[in-house]
């Protein structure tokens, strides 16, 4: 079995850059393999630094479909008429 380290210079990441880049993307692949959201250790390194200002978002509105109002009584747009070549 790999290490997380060597999967990332495997995609190219650079071993040099943000280490916060590396576990957003890490954090990213649990949440859409597992469904489930983790803390980063830089995450977790902030809410124990200063735990008061971390804020609670509310949780987001169902999704809505979508209505385009298509009417039944609406003009196409050419005057394009098919032919039968029977």
């Amino acid at each position: 079995m790999k290490k997380i380290s060597e999967l990332m210079d495997e995609l190219g990441f650079d071993p040099e850059g943000s280490p916060t880049v590396k576990e957003a993307f890490v954090k990213y692949l649990i949440k859409a393999s597992e469904g489930v959201n983790v803390l980063t250790p830089t995450e977790k390194t902030l809410i124990k630094a200063d735990p008061i200002k971390i804020k609670v978002l509310p949780t987001a509105q169902a999704p809505e479909q979508l209505s385009f109002a298509f009417h039944k009584d609406a003009q196409p747009r050419s005057n394009f008429s098919r032919k039968s070549n029977n």
